[in-house]
């Protein structure tokens, strides 16, 4: 008989004639329980696992409040005990889902790279770590000669990775991860969800995710491709499968792009290093001395290239001088302009920006956003940020009349009003007849005469104001510091070109709100 055909008044009935004949004890209630269940018709392996979750709970209940517990003991109690109380459950109805699924394929024996034929080695045990504890589940695993690999069909179809923490357990840790240092998750995971994991194993957990993201993203970005091999345009081949419906794509779009730095480090080797590092290695290596056994490394600082994607009715006024942005979607890549815009190009695809009749891009006015705005195989309107231009003029203002002098402040304001105004000519000229005697001030004023040149025809910001336009790009600069620079800047954190390349893409998926639905997506690939 099916566990499903027994009753809830069935399990209710043995549950009250076992607690009446015991004494009340843990081991006596789960052995009576155990014992009135073997005694019914519809009895099913889940009983003993139900035996030893209400024998927890009977041991909870009855056991006394001590006399020095407060209402915070008592909470953390209570959650410790509800994880001991499910496991058992979560375990049986587990271990039901993989005899269903070992059941239904029997008779599908094939090894899933070569097709042939593999055969059975039993049913296995092993453990995963879970939220409630640790699970011990039978599969059935099945030996290719072939291939000299081994398949475990029915753990796969239930989402059970190779590893060694469940789906749920692995999502939870590397959220944290990506939210905070290693070392402040592993104590957040302890004290709010109960489970100890150590450092090492939610570094390796993070990696894996940030590696397997990365190749998602780039098959995405192939399947999508705008170009061919040769360079040449391709018709819009296929979406993202997750497209926003076509009636949703907006008139006006907007599209933010800049880059942050973040500080990677390379280990010195061979040439690199000098005799005295060659010696301190020695020593380390024969003192077992800590830190790296004497390694020695050189830091560079490598850009995450960051974009924000909003629609203009997502901009909404919070005051007449205040706006916010309702709704946002980020991409991030450490790396070249020409992979970050493949990546990027899927993202316009999934909102249907490239559907928008206007599709505008606010940025600082670097050379490779530029380069993106040629790229893409869609028109667009480029806006150079008005506040960006405005703070290199009191740069300028401050190096030639004095650091907050009255002088640097009515030159820098006279010629911000200019820039508002639309007339970037007049400014250009009263740069002109600056004369600084410093040569730092001199270069402040050449750059600043070449970028305002280089930028003329994306400054017309009367017309821009005019047609409701965004000339801000304050929306990238605060995802330089919230999504990427709060997790690759902080203090003390050393990352090889990989974490901070695997922490980027993690950090814009977090604040895209697809971690849950991404956790099942890259299960579905792995396997």
């Amino acid at each position: 008989m099916d566990s499903s055909t027994v009753s809830s008044v069935q399990w209710l009935d043995v549950v009250r004639r076992a607690v009446q004949g015991s004494d009340g004890s843990r081991q006596a209630v789960q052995e009576a329980i155990e014992a009135a269940l073997r005694e019914e018709p519809g009895a099913v392996p889940a009983a003993t696992a139900f035996a030893e979750a209400l024998a927890e709970l009977t041991q909870y209940a009855t056991a006394p409040v001590g006399g020095s517990q407060d209402a915070v003991d008592l909470e953390v109690e209570a959650v410790v005990v509800s994880r001991r109380i499910l496991r058992p459950l979560l375990q049986a109805k587990m271990q039901a889902r993989l005899d269903a699924l070992d059941e239904k394929l029997v008779g599908q024996a094939h090894c899933p790279s070569c097709q042939a034929s593999a055969e059975s080695q039993g049913r296995l045990a092993r453990h995963w770590a879970s939220l409630f504890g640790p699970l011990r589940l039978r599969r059935r695993y099945r030996y290719c000669e072939h291939c000299d690999q081994g398949s475990t069909p029915a753990q796969k179809l239930l989402g059970l990775p190779a590893g060694d923490f469940t789906p749920r357990l692995a999502e939870a840790c590397t959220m944290m991860t990506t939210t905070v240092s290693h070392g402040m998750a592993q104590e957040l995971l302890s004290k709010l969800l109960g489970v100890e994991v150590s450092i090492k194993a939610l570094e390796d957990m993070t990696e894996r995710r940030g590696a397997a993201l990365q190749i998602v993203q780039a098959a995405e970005a192939k399947r999508c491709a705008a170009y061919d091999e040769t360079g040449l345009p391709v018709p819009l081949q296929e979406r993202p499968t997750d497209a926003v419906a076509e009636a949703e794509a907006p008139r006006v779009a907007y599209l933010e792009a800049d880059g942050m730095m973040a500080l990677t480090r390379h280990e010195l080797s061979g040439k690199e290093l000098t005799p005295t590092d060659k010696r301190r290695q020695r020593r380390a290596k024969r003192d077992k001395a800590r830190g790296g056994k004497g390694r020695r490394y050189e830091t560079a600082g490598r850009e995450v290239k960051n974009a924000v994607l909003y629609t203009g009715i997502a901009c909404a006024k919070e005051s007449p001088r205040r706006g916010c942005i309702l709704e946002k979607t980020y991409v991030s890549h450490l790396g070249d302009w020409k992979t970050f815009v493949t990546l990027l190009w899927v993202e316009l695809l999934r909102l249907r920006f490239d559907q928008a009749k206007l599709l505008v891009i606010l940025s600082d006015g670097a050379d490779w956003i530029r380069s993106i705005a040629e790229w893409l195989p869609i028109t667009t309107f480029l806006i150079l940020d008005l506040y960006h231009v405005k703070r290199r003029i009191w740069e300028v203002a401050h190096s030639f009349y004095g650091d907050h002098t009255p002088e640097a402040k009515q030159w820098a304001e006279v010629q911000g009003d200019r820039i508002e105004a639309g007339q970037a000519r007049q400014v250009i000229t009263a740069l002109r007849f600056l004369r600084p005697e410093r040569e730092e001030t001199r270069e402040l004023v050449e750059s600043l005469i070449g970028f305002l040149t280089n930028n003329r025809d994306r400054m017309d910001y009367p017309t821009y104001r005019a047609r409701g336009l965004r000339i801000s790009s304050a929306a990238i600069e605060s995802a330089n510091f919230h999504v990427s620079g709060q997790r690759l800047k902080v203090q003390g954190t050393r990352w090889s070109d990989e974490g901070a390349g695997h922490m980027a893409v993690l950090r814009a998926d977090l604040f895209n709100r697809r971690w849950e639905k991404r956790t099942k997506e890259l299960l579905a690939k792995a396997g």
